[in-house]
């Protein structure tokens, strides 16, 4: 009847476990490289850049603040980002995001209230126009 089979259940990803915290009461001068999830709540002077080819989840509360370039793969932004900002997956803006740089992202969410003072560039988009075919012109009918 209970059989040693049993399937478990695949792993869920909560965002509220994340494997590196930069606490409000922090202040970071210089580079960071991370993969998997980082929030900060405090302020970073310097780029903050995921490891490349990984999944990593950045999320920036509405307290944070990151003056220099950002990257990641998936990013949740609720504070403030001075400098430009490349995610390559899943970006959300929330309410209090506030984005004085460029922004380059695949899929985006953004809630009211947040703002962007820079360009927004969708990934992908390059794909998709090399493959426009301009179809030959039919000649034209003489009256």
């Amino acid at each position: 009847m209970f059989s040693g089979n049993k399937k478990k259940a695949a792993p869920r990803v909560v965002i509220d476990e994340f494997s590196s915290l930069l606490s409000g009461n922090v202040s970071l001068s210089g580079d960071l490289e991370f993969e998997d999830g980082l929030k900060v709540s405090g302020t970073i002077r310097g780029n903050v850049m995921h490891k490349a080819g990984s999944r990593s989840l950045l999320a920036l509360s509405a307290e944070g603040c990151i003056e220099g370039n950002v990257s990641s793969y998936d990013a949740l932004i609720d504070g403030t980002i001075i400098g430009d900002l490349m995610v390559d997956h899943l970006l959300e803006l929330h309410s209090n995001a506030r984005i004085r740089g460029n922004i380059s992202y695949r899929q985006l969410s953004m809630e009211n209230g947040a703002v962007v003072e820079g360009r927004l560039h969708r990934l992908g988009d390059e794909q998709e126009q090399a493959t426009v075919v301009e179809l030959p012109r039919l000649p034209e009918r003489e009256a």
